[in-house]
């Protein structure tokens, strides 16, 4: 029974699995620096350098808890990724939207590293929606 398993698995299974599996550790070390600029945000107020032209409109407590938030959101996003869930795929899905749009918008800053950046936002989207349910028959 167990031998049939494994064999319709393989069958249904593609190459773009890896995909999904780096979108989740993608998310992992994402939650990881968000938490980690939340913490910073909320314990120095001088770490973050604010212009004239500031771009967020939070002060620094505030700004924290969205990033310590998105961090836990990203951290269980991840692992639910990990295991075939639907809701790791939505996440994953919706972050990987927004990191594309950023990565639109900062171009014109940073070409090279922007180009790169949305070709693999373009890939991790692709394989999160079109092969997504692999890794259910994997997990």
């Amino acid at each position: 029974m167990a031998d049939t398993i494994n064999r319709v698995a393989d069958q249904n299974t593609t190459g773009w699995v890896g995909w999904i599996y780096f979108a989740g550790i993608l998310m992992l070390v994402r939650s990881v620096f968000q938490g980690f600029f939340g913490i910073v945000a909320l314990s120095k107020n001088t770490f973050y350098l604010v212009t004239q032209q500031q771009l967020a409109v939070f002060d620094f407590s505030a700004w924290g808890w969205i990033h310590i938030i998105l961090a836990i959101i990203l951290l269980t996003g991840g692992f639910s990724l990990f295991s075939g869930g639907l809701w790791g795929r939505i996440v994953a899905t919706f972050g990987t939207a927004l990191s594309l749009v950023a990565n639109l918008i900062f171009l014109p800053a940073y070409p090279v590293w922007s180009i790169a950046a949305i070709i693999i936002d373009i890939l991790v989207l692709y394989a999160l929606l079109v092969h997504g349910d692999e890794t259910r028959i994997r997990a």
